[in-house]
């Protein structure tokens, strides 16, 4: 594994080292820089980024959960494969389910909830740390659906989650601004009560998403299955 200078950690991001080493492996994973189905060596990073092995297999636990990665017995870790198919399946799911429980959802919501709605749409206008925006993101989904009383739906929908959908802005990150403009028109319907629109919107915002991440894939060579 070669060392580059996008895997190296700052010295000054040296306090929050397990955090800062799972950011680094994610984000070489979700920009191809690592391949699907190429081992990862926990030595070779650790010597790459400048840490001990620890922070590493830490990072490997995390990253195993969000789906990104698969640590076998007596074989260690790889980056997960993912076909088209598979991420066109993701995305046109969610599209359906997370429609229906926002709809469900703004029928039920409260101003508390509304109101957290909106300074999470402003918190992610005003960052320009892409990490931060990740996170105010899937809080903004969250909270979208929080009021839905179909606690089944939610569990598909939190399933579908895992993995790299929570991380598409890192996947598109000159889309954040259309991002932002989409949530802006999700909280307006939201706080009009119109539960339909408010359900077609984030239809189309998932949607248009799926579509960009596949496109950006393609773009960047990686080794998918058509």
């Amino acid at each position: 594994m070669e060392k580059g200078n996008s895997l190296k950690l700052e010295t000054w991001e040296l306090e929050t080292i397990p955090t800062k080493v799972c950011r680094i492996i994610r984000e070489a994973i979700l920009s191809g820089e690592f391949k699907p189905g190429q081992r990862l060596v926990q030595d070779e990073l650790a010597n790459s980024i400048g840490v001990s092995r620890m922070p590493i297999r830490e990072a490997f636990k995390k990253l195993e959960s969000e789906g990104l990665i698969i640590v076998e017995p007596h074989k260690g870790a790889s980056v997960k494969s993912f076909s088209v198919k598979e991420v066109e399946e993701i995305y046109h799911l969610r599209s359906i389910f997370e429609k229906e429980a926002v709809e469900d959802s703004v029928k039920n919501m409260n101003d508390f909830v509304i109101n957290k709605l909106e300074a999470l749409v402003v918190e992610m206008e005003n960052t320009s740390d892409i990490e931060k925006f990740v996170q105010i993101n899937i809080q903004f989904h969250q909270e979208l659906i929080s009021c839905c009383q179909w606690s089944r739906l939610k569990s598909f929908i939190e399933n579908l989650w895992s993995g790299f959908p929570q991380h598409t802005p890192h996947m598109l990150p000159n889309q954040i601004g259309t991002s932002n403009s989409e949530h802006r028109d999700i909280l307006k319907a939201v706080k009009e009560k119109d539960s339909m629109k408010a359900g077609e919107l984030i239809s189309k915002h998932i949607s248009r998403a799926g579509k960009g991440v596949i496109q950006n894939i393609k773009n960047k060579g990686r080794d998918m299955e058509q």
